[in-house]
């Protein structure tokens, strides 16, 4: 599988990542903040950017991936 660049969902720092055979395939916390909630960086609008960075780490905690 070829490498993407996902971005951390807490600071915004991007790095390539290339998944593993399984789907769900961790991509473990971030060097920056140690947060470890990603998204493929090209299906991120600004605005989805903006409210995962504005909302409150206690809120994104409750969050759950589809």
């Amino acid at each position: 599988m070829e490498p993407h660049i996902v971005e951390c969902l807490c600071c915004g720092h991007q790095r390539s990542f290339t998944p593993g055979p399984s789907r769900y395939e961790e991509a473990g916390e971030c060097p920056r903040c140690a947060y470890v909630g990603w998204a493929d960086a090209d299906e991120l609008s600004e605005r989805t950017r903006r409210l995962f960075r504005d909302l409150p780490l206690e809120r994104r905690l409750k969050l759950r991936t589809v």
